[in-house]
């Protein structure tokens, strides 16, 4: 079976994800012939694509691709593997966990459908479409259906990569890092604009955030890296610390750990005494601040 436009799609549990695939398929002139929705959602037989009841949705498709939460991926795929009988070996069912094992589908796979993991590496924050037209997508699959999921990806107009099944823990980690933990920092550094200015935080720093990503990209992590780590400066980051520790341990410890990557990353242009300093108040805190910072900081305080 090729990702021709004799396949049909039906999409089980559509949410911010599922509308995104809709989208994607629809554009590129795929076949999504049914639609349906979560155990519990509202029927829309008007819905374009039509919103059917699993068993009709299956009926009409050769690929069912499951966009449910990860917890509940196992049993719509055990579901979808009792209302097809036996025409579940003759479909390709997919899920799209970043986490998610290929084996979550085994309920498809012990009776013999195709099984694949597609992955898309973006975030999707509404249920507006976000376009896949270039975004990396992780396919994990069997080596004889590894063609399959190339293939249909690169019909997306997105960008495929394998990814082995053991290595999607890491990859996932790595992806919430770069996505919701940097939205939890940017939420932290948020408040703390705020306060000091009394205007949007987030507003202020939307200029910076972005300029700042852009030079990560085009320069690379080291080569993007400015402010006082990179310049070695230990008495504005004594500073910083004696306000955070005062202020708001979280933020603290989100300071130092993320400091000592810098540390890491600045090393180079750094002379031995600077690194030494500022990997002591890293990992010892306000003890090495001085006397002397403390009254700065309570005399900007004033």
């Amino acid at each position: 079976m090729h990702t021709s436009d004799e396949n049909r799609f039906a999409i089980v549990g559509p949410g911010r994800l599922g509308v995104a695939i809709i989208d994607a398929l629809s554009r590129n002139r795929f076949d999504v012939t049914a639609v349906s929705p979560r155990p519990g959602s509202a029927l829309d037989p008007a819905a374009t694509p039509p919103r059917l009841a699993l068993e009709d949705a299956i009926a009409r498709a050769d690929v069912v691709w499951l966009t449910v939460p990860d917890d509940a991926i196992t049993g719509a795929a055990d579901a979808v593997a009792a209302a097809a009988g036996t025409r579940i070996a003759d479909l390709t069912v997919i899920h799209s966990s970043g986490l998610g094992s290929l084996t979550l589908l085994s309920g498809c796979a012990d009776r013999g459908a195709r099984t694949l993991v597609l992955h898309p590496l973006q975030t999707f924050a509404t249920l507006a479409p976000s376009p896949l037209a270039g975004v990396p997508v992780a396919v994990t699959a069997a080596a004889a259906d590894e063609a399959f999921g190339l293939e249909l990806v690169a019909a997306l107009g997105a960008r495929p990569f394998m990814l082995p099944d053991a290595n999607k823990p890491v990859y996932h980690l790595a992806a919430t890092m770069a996505c919701n933990l940097f939205v939890a920092l940017e939420a932290q550094a948020a408040d703390l604009m705020r306060d000091a200015t009394g205007a949007d935080g987030l507003e202020l720093l939307g200029p910076l955030l972005e300029t700042t990503l852009a030079n990560v990209r085009a320069q690379g992590c080291a080569g993007a890296l400015t402010g006082p780590v990179a310049r070695g400066d230990a008495g504005t980051v004594a500073t910083h610390l004696a306000l955070l520790a005062d202020r708001d341990p979280a933020s603290d410890r989100a300071y130092r750990a993320l400091s000592q990557t810098a540390l890491a990353l600045a090393l180079p242009n750094l002379t031995d005494e600077q690194a030494a300093h500022l990997r002591k108040l890293f990992e010892e805190g306000d003890l090495l601040v001085t006397e002397a910072t403390r009254d700065k900081t309570a005399e900007a305080r004033a």
